[in-house]
């Protein structure tokens, strides 16, 4: 029977997944990073993953000042996306 993770613990595995959402890793690539670096079921995982989308959605919305390192990657990853989106076409 597996232990069951502490709050502190999946504080730290949201975050890990949040670090993941700013980087712009897709939704089912972080499912399985997360899974595979913490021995979780997929499952769990997509749990996390979602917990981490909604984490920097609130951050965003709130302008949550505690974690503005990770606010400022998400910006930088989208505007760099957007910058080689135009350069496509």
């Amino acid at each position: 029977m597996h232990k069951r993770a502490t709050k502190q613990e999946t504080e730290l595995r949201v975050a890990y997944a949040a670090e993941l959402v700013a980087e712009g890793q897709a939704y089912s690539s972080i499912t399985s990073l997360v899974a595979a670096k913490y021995g979780i079921s997929r499952r769990r995982a997509r749990q996390i993953t979602s917990n981490a989308y909604l984490l920097l959605k609130d951050d965003i919305e709130e302008g949550d000042l505690n974690r503005p390192e990770m606010t400022a990657k998400l910006v930088c990853t989208l505007e760099t996306a957007m910058f080689r989106a135009m350069q496509e076409k």
